[in-house]
């Protein structure tokens, strides 16, 4: 039976699984940057909650319980169609169409980030530790310290924070500033994310600042870099499976047993890069670099996009596809493959068996798990990865060819550089991997719940010793 409060409550926009009905059976997302929850979770008698307007009150998978949330139909599109993809997306990624502004689209957002609070109030028990995920709830932790102040919170972000110019211009900065500050702890992506916010911060409300924490109403509120993981050991274990590894002979089998495959593994987003990738590829085969008749591209639009304009995004991708294979492939073997479907962990892990090189480059900072799941994937430590500077996993993965996806030239260099070195193990792909095991989901998990443990306990250290000291 479901208890009537927990130790951790977890809150995102979606839930971590596949719902089907009528049978209610659960299935994990093949993509998913909280990878590992359940495991983690379970520990804590945790629940899960997120959006869900059909969800059976005991619903439960790997030891974690879930609870939908409802809200109105209109309120979940203003708040999501709007403000989380025409509003906060673009503005955060600073790249694509600017950001939109709109009155609706606020009080929606706001509407739906306080039914969060006022449902995770009621979950929470005593002193329990509540885990905000991601942009889309942003205003969450404010309301939670206001009605709940024993409460534990952290706030993880998987998109970059915005320089403080750019943060400034949004109509609901101060909600939004005010909201984050209710956190005890504030993941963000990468170190130029955390030093944006706490630029912010200090210059919205004037607050004392060091370089991870302010000093809000007496309380300490750290802020630093948690970068998304993948679950390592999951990758690792396809790799390793005969099945995976025959599949990995058959695909490169079919897409003609090519000297070289080159592999991009992205979303159909304006920061991803997409389009930078497939020119720069379209032109060394122009320049007689690279031979279409032994190398080709493949590029699987990863699930989970969430660009405000996906539609003009795809027409722009669909047709740039085409362009390169009408005008360089053989008739049967095209020198691009489009995959616009999501791939299971074991596909995608047969793919990057495949793939002697993976061009990871987007044009934004944040984090980039495939280029994570490449390397926990290549148990024989070959294969190259081709790298943005601009991610925020470049500082965790400096083993790779870090490059500015901006600069063409540049990128057609190390894609040449990485086809030369193609198939030879490399002490680079070796210290990635271990990296990227050492610091995987579950682990980044438990890592951030203890954080917030340590950020809670302290505060709580200090208030005894203030009591004390009267």
């Amino acid at each position: 039976m479901r208890p009537e409060t927990f130790e951790l409550v977890t809150l995102a926009h979606a839930l971590p699984v596949e719902v089907t009905s009528p049978a209610w059976r659960l299935r994990r997302r093949a993509a998913d940057p909280t990878a590992g929850f359940a495991e983690a979770t379970g520990e804590r008698d945790g629940v899960w909650l997120a959006l869900h307007d059909t969800l059976p009150r005991d619903a439960e998978v790997a030891g974690a319980w879930l609870s939908g949330l409802f809200a109105p139909r209109a309120d979940i599109d203003e708040y999501y169609l709007g403000q989380c993809r025409e509003t906060l997306l673009p503005l955060m990624h600073a790249c694509g169409p600017p950001p939109q502004f709109h009155q609706p689209w606020q009080a929606a957002y706001r509407r739906v980030n306080h039914r969060y609070a006022v449902a995770t109030a009621r979950l929470a028990a005593p002193e329990a530790t509540v885990w905000v995920h991601d942009y889309h709830l942003l205003l969450v932790a404010g309301y939670l310290r206001r009605a709940r102040p024993d409460l534990r919170i952290g706030v993880q972000l998987q998109v970059p924070f915005p320089p403080v110019e750019r943060f400034l211009r949004m109509p609901m900065r101060d909600k939004v500033m005010r909201g984050l500050l209710g956190a005890d702890l504030l993941g963000l992506p990468d170190a130029r994310s955390a030093a944006n916010f706490l630029d912010a911060a200090h210059e919205l409300t004037g607050l004392r600042r060091g370089d991870r924490l302010l000093l809000a109403d007496g309380r300490m509120v750290v802020a630093t870099a948690f970068p998304p993981s993948v679950d390592a050991d999951r990758f690792a274990g396809h790799a390793a499976d005969p099945d995976v590894r025959e599949r990995a002979r058959e695909l490169r089998e079919s897409l003609g047993d090519p000297r070289t495959v080159l592999l991009s593994v992205g979303a159909l987003d304006e920061h991803e890069g997409v389009e930078q990738r497939l020119d720069a590829y379209a032109q060394l085969i122009a320049e007689g670099r690279v031979d279409p008749l032994s190398t080709v591209l493949v590029h699987v639009a990863a699930a989970g996009s969430e660009t405000a304009h996906p539609a003009a995004v795809q027409e722009r991708v669909d047709r740039q596809v085409a362009q390169i294979n009408g005008m360089y492939s053989r008739l049967g073997h095209p020198v691009v493959h489009y995959v616009r479907h999501e791939l299971d962990p074991a596909e995608l892990t047969s793919l990057y068996l495949a793939a002697d090189v993976l061009l990871a480059l987007p044009l934004r900072q944040g984090a980039t798990l495939a280029a994570k799941e490449y390397a926990a994937s290549r148990l024989d430590d070959t294969g190259r990865i081709v790298l943005s500077e601009f991610s925020g996993t470049a500082a965790e993965l400096p083993e790779a060819t870090i490059v500015n996806p901006e600069d063409l030239a540049e990128v057609k260099d190390a894609i040449c550089a990485a086809i030369d070195l193609r198939g030879k193990p490399d002490e680079a792909m070796a210290a990635m991997r271990g990296r990227v095991r050492g610091h995987d989901a579950p682990k980044a998990t438990r890592a951030f719940l203890a954080t917030v443990d340590a950020v809670t306990a302290y505060r709580t250290t200090n208030k005894a010793r203030t009591a004390c000291a009267r």
